[in-house]
């Protein structure tokens, strides 16, 4: 890259590299919103970016992932979302949130990215960008911000600047990620806990259907909206301040307000889906890949059919993946489309991939993409994004 970033980039002696993971949510789906624990971490695919220091109030800006599209220049003046930039609006967004909020930042910067995350995936394509710049910014102006406090940039940038009502889970996770290991993240408090999360003798596979979803974010600020209903009826009833803060004993007790059938079906994912997650804690503390395995199988048909976010693509790649072998599988992510996670023994991958690649191909009409993926350290910067 950095003889890319020279052609693009002249007269910079000080360059500087950057690494921002993706992540992949092991369980714990739709639950970030509502004061839930989450279990992400942080993987080795995600966005490398290069830097070289302005002395000027310009900031430009060029992904090798879009080549045909021009180098975008913009000053600190004019930073205000704008379509025509794309996916550069997240890289702006950060700036402009930074300086909304009275950071000192008088100088810009070049930048070069690229990244091996593919896009609308689930796997946070867009939280990695976000967190690489706002880690950039951070080194380049001394901003001396915490890396939670980076996340929360982050997750602000998806609400106010792209309208995006997300959680905090994907941010944090890939500031916080540590190798080797999930997070198992309270994300009503932001308190983390790592946890090894290798099973010895299995891999992490990520299924990518290559389907283009494209009502995602009008779908997932449905979902929002419907579940607050329930909560705002549970309180009447309830002092709680997250559905997530009832067990599955106590959602029952007070489920009879919820007279609307997809309310009480939201809220039941949440309630249900925060149980699996801290079993799903206990069971990797434990080694026990047979019952990691069927909360993977429980959270996905609970995302199905209580919150009716998977849909005839993940389904398929689920169901071939547990037909040939996968201990467990689900939909990762936001839904509708993107990727899923399966855990499969090692001795299996080579009789795997490609059955459930012809599985899906056959039901589908579409070639879906594998990932064998560790789980990696958070944002940092690095020797070199070659």
């Amino acid at each position: 890259m950095l003889k890319t970033f020279k052609s693009y980039f002249q007269g910079h002696e000080d360059i500087r590299s950057y690494l921002s993971p993706g992540r992949v949510n092991l369980i714990g789906e739709h639950i970030d919103y509502h004061g839930g624990y989450v279990f992400p971490a942080a993987i080795d695919l995600g966005t490398c970016g290069m830097v070289g220091v302005r002395k000027d109030r310009l900031f430009r800006f060029v992904s090798l992932n879009f080549e045909d599209e021009p180098v975008i220049t913009r000053s600190l003046d004019d930073l205000a979302f704008s379509e025509e930039d794309g996916w550069a609006n997240y890289a702006k967004g950060i700036l402009w949130m930074l300086l909304n909020e009275g950071f000192q930042i008088d100088h810009g910067f070049d930048l070069l990215v690229h990244g091996d995350l593919p896009t609308a995936s689930g796997l946070s394509s867009s939280a990695s960008l976000e967190l690489l710049v706002a880690f950039i910014a951070n080194d380049l102006y001394d901003l001396k911000m915490s890396r939670s406090e980076l996340a929360l940039l982050g997750q602000k940038v998806e609400n106010e600047y792209m309208g995006m009502h997300c959680g905090i889970m994907d941010q944090l996770a890939i500031a916080l990620g540590e190798k080797d290991r999930a997070l198992l993240m309270n994300t009503a408090t932001l308190e983390v806990k790592p946890t090894k999360a290798v099973f010895p003798g299995y891999r992490w596979v990520i299924m990518n259907t290559n389907y283009q979803r494209k009502t995602t974010d009008s779908k997932y600020n449905e979902r929002r909206d419907e579940s607050h209903r329930a909560l705002l009826k549970i309180k009447e009833v309830k002092d709680i301040e997250h559905l997530c803060e009832l067990t599955m004993e106590e959602f029952e007790a007070v489920s009879h307000v919820l007279d609307n059938p997809i309310e009480l079906k939201r809220a039941r994912h949440a309630v249900s889906e925060q149980a699996r997650t801290l079993e799903a804690r206990r069971a990797l503390e434990a080694g026990d890949v047979e019952a990691f395995g069927r909360l993977l199988n429980e959270s996905h048909l609970s995302l199905k059919e209580d919150y009716e976010v998977t849909g005839k693509h993940l389904d398929a790649l689920v169901k071939s993946a547990i037909t040939h072998g996968a201990v467990g599988a689900r939909v990762t992510g936001a839904g509708f489309g993107g990727c899923a996670i399966a855990l499969v023994e090692k001795s299996l991958l080579d009789r795997f991939i490609p059955a459930v690649e012809a599985d899906y191909i056959k039901k589908i009409q579409l070639e879906p993409s594998f990932y064998l993926v560790k789980f990696t350290d958070g944002v940092r910067r690095v020797e070199s994004c070659e």
